[in-house]
């Protein structure tokens, strides 16, 4: 179940970042219909500016979630990733949309009539466009995929400019248009089936209208549940609901008229035509569930969250839930909860379908133009065919407190993990922060130093403590407020000593899992437990927000620190020189492919990259000193020379995922070297098969000990020469 479970809740995630912007557009569209309706002539330009400000939202919906979730779900949160999920929707909805399927047959669908029309309508061409929230999802997933796996390819040298993430979207494209010849088979196929689906429910009465309504929410996933409302509301196959409640008092008139159940456009009974009661039941139900029943499941998830986190998502539930009542947008409630709670979805279909079902058989009726919100349910109490309208207000009075009831009692019985929810034992809650004051990591002085400055570093620490070290962090990652781990071995986890870290609460959703509940400030314990975590060269996998290659800053950073001891007798002016790690051809670090080493943001320095022709050669010590540290995947180590100077050597980049393979570790750390002494062993046939970029990286991350970088290729071995400031 934790394995079925963790993918929807981190697809959840990726989404909010598009769903956190959905309220507000909701409500714009709202306002901007309701004037267009009511206002005078001056009023209609302001309220057309609404709608299209807020349609620029809501009617891109599957494009934004395709860029969100491929961001969300990339290693390190990448713009990359993110370009490529447009550029994958863009072109899958070029390739298989109304306008391309249209010229590939020569036809053009305005102009279909009789069985043509029928058949266009049924194979579902008109409902893929930047709105399809499924293809969006569905892309950027792919796209997400895509960056994960090909973001580090190489190239060859002619086509080295498109290696890497510059690779990613014109894979995305790539993969995108095989998805659009598979969907090209498949979409009419299932669009088709539920369009059949919908006629064969139109004579099952009440019941086919509670049917109706639980598949049009079951579907709004999937983006298919415009094959049912195609069927209802529109005139394809003659109920045309909303077309016929919005023309009211013409279609009475049609009804009075009717002398046969064709020219009748309600039900014909054998001798009258029924409209009151009738037209508008496919739409009436759902008033109750977007006014009140939404609203109600809302407040419920606000009073499930933790006391400390209402603040946050009662922001969002708030806006959410006024979407939903004033405008009817649903989505932005719906899409907050569906993928972290499936089971919540499941009931709300249900609750919905009772919903229609309940109006149909009462004969309450009322209609909307734009969505089942109170704008629409005003507008529409002015209507003649609207038929004891207020009804629908009283249930959906008893409908807020249902799905209030249920939803608050589902969250609580069964734990489900809605937003801002955790279990949290109020108990340990206030644990002393001074408990921790001594947990500073003695292995360095980098982490002594930080920890006795940084509440964060020492909330990071104690947390690493009480999971059981650094080497028992399989994966770690977070959310708004949440660290988000998997441990190696559940034994080895302390409960009481992660609380005494301060943190607001723990949760166990499964026996490898464990989530720390830090609050708003997780980004920055995420960052320090990190560092730790790097500085250790443990075998763990960064998925939070930083991208890896940020962390290498931190690693310098924390490196540089462990030579704190020997920097104060530095002298500014002393030259170091640096020879080369092993044999091939120095180069400017703004040359390499890593941003982080490119841009400097680790440090000044050097990098160099190794002969082809070498099978194995060994990293050699820069400069005679103190080998201070060894990454346990032995792709990195560092060294501080007798002057004092922190020196990092990175063999390779995002060569930590390599979790050790192909290096072989020759000297220990904490032991004298001498410049030209072997340190690490590169297997490097095997790993240039795997396509790792080898390019070595020379570098003084503490900044302020660096005056200058002077290279010195015509020195022999000697790369650079380092004046010191």
């Amino acid at each position: 179940m934790d394995n079925f479970m963790e993918p929807l809740q981190r697809l959840g995630r990726a989404l909010m970042g598009a769903v956190a912007v959905m309220p507000l557009a909701a409500l714009m569209m709202g306002v901007g219909y309701w004037i267009t309706s009511v206002g005078g002539d001056n009023a209609v330009m302001f309220g057309d500016l609404l709608l299209k400000t807020g349609a620029a939202v809501l009617d891109n919906l599957g494009v934004i979630f395709a860029i969100a979730i491929a961001y969300g779900l990339s290693k390190d949160n990448s713009g990359a990733a993110a370009l490529a999920g447009f550029v994958g929707f863009a072109t899958l909805v070029n390739l298989i949309g109304p306008d391309a399927i249209a010229g590939y047959r020569g036809i053009d669908p305005a102009e279909l009539t009789g069985d043509e029309a029928l058949q266009w309508a049924e194979a579902g061409w008109n409902g893929i466009g930047y709105g399809n929230a499924l293809f969006g999802i569905m892309i950027g997933i792919l796209a997400a995929w895509t960056y994960n796996r090909f973001y580090q390819t190489q190239l060859p040298d002619a086509l080295a400019f498109f290696s890497g993430r510059r690779l990613v979207p014109i894979l995305a494209s790539i993969f995108s248009a095989v998805v659009a010849g598979i969907m090209y088979i498949i979409w009419p196929l299932v669009y088709s089936a539920l369009f059949s689906f919908g006629a064969w429910i139109q004579g099952l009465g009440a019941v086919g209208a509670g049917l109706y309504g639980f598949a049009n929410r079951l579907l709004i996933p999937t983006g298919l549940h415009h094959a049912l409302n195609s069927v209802f509301w529109f005139d394809v196959m003659g109920i045309d609901d909303i077309r016929k409640f919005q023309e009211g008092p013409a279609t009475i008139e049609a009804a009075a008229a009717a002398t046969d159940a064709l020219s009748c456009p309600g039900v014909w009974d054998g001798s009258t035509c029924e409209v009151m009661g009738i037209i508008g039941q496919y739409q009436a139900g759902f008033f109750p569930i977007m006014m009140f029943g939404l609203p109600g499941a809302a407040l419920a998830i606000y009073l499930r969250a933790k006391t400390k986190r209402r603040k946050v998502v009662g922001a969002l539930m708030i806006a959410a839930a006024v979407a939903s009542f004033f405008t009817g947008v649903t989505e932005p409630l719906e899409f907050s909860f569906m993928f972290l709670a499936p089971l919540l979805y499941l009931v709300h279909a249900i609750l919905t379908g009772i919903s229609l079902a309940i109006a149909s058989a009462m004969g309450w009726t009322a209609g909307f133009g734009f969505s089942a919100g109170a704008v629409d349910f005003l507008l529409s109490s002015q209507n003649p065919l609207a038929n004891q309208w207020w009804m629908l207000l009283v249930m959906g009075v008893a409908y807020f407190f249902v799905y209030l009831g249920i939803f608050y009692f589902l969250i609580g019985k069964l734990n489900i993990k809605t937003p801002g929810r955790e279990d949290d034992d109020d108990a340990d809650s206030g644990a002393d922060f001074d408990a921790f004051s001594d947990v500073a990591d003695s292995s360095t002085g980098a982490g002594a130093a930080a920890a006795s400055s940084n509440p964060n570093a020492q909330t990071a620490q104690q947390i690493v403590r009480g999971l059981g070290g650094k080497d028992n962090i399989d994966s770690i990652d977070y959310c708004s407020t949440r660290l988000r781990t998997r441990i190696n071995d559940p034994e080895l986890v302390t409960e009481s000593e992660i609380r005494k870290a301060s943190v607001s609460g723990l949760v166990r959703p499964s026996k490898q899992t464990v989530q720390v509940i830090v609050g708003p400030k997780v980004q920055f314990v995420y960052d320090e437990v990190a560092r730790i975590l790097a500085q250790s060269g443990a075998d763990v996998e960064l998925i939070g927000a930083r991208p890896e290659s940020e962390l290498g800053s931190d690693i310098g950073a924390a490196g540089a620190a462990a030579g704190t001891a020997t920097l104060a007798g530095t002298t500014a002016g002393v030259v170091v020189e640096l020879s080369k790690p092993t044999v091939g051809s120095v180069t400017a670090l703004e040359n390499v492919s890593d941003e982080a080493f490119a841009s400097k943001s680790i440090g000044d320095g050097f990098a160099l990259v190794p002969v082809e022709a070498a099978a194995v050669f060994d990293i050699c010590a820069p400069a005679s000193g103190q080998l201070d540290m060894v990454f346990k995947t032995n792709h990195a180590f560092s060294i501080t020379t007798a002057t004092g100077l922190e020196v990092l050597v990175h063999i390779g980049f995002d060569t930590v995922k390599l979790k050790g393979e192909g290096f072989t570790r020759l000297v220990e750390a904490g032991q004298p070297v001498e410049a030209g002494q072997p340190i690490i062993r590169v297997d490097a046939k095997t790993l240039r098969a795997k396509g790792v970029d080898l390019t070595t990286a020379v570098v003084m991350p503490t900044k302020k000990q660096v005056e200058s970088v002077q290279f010195a290729q015509g020195f022999g071995t000697i790369a650079a020469k380092v004046t010191m400031a």
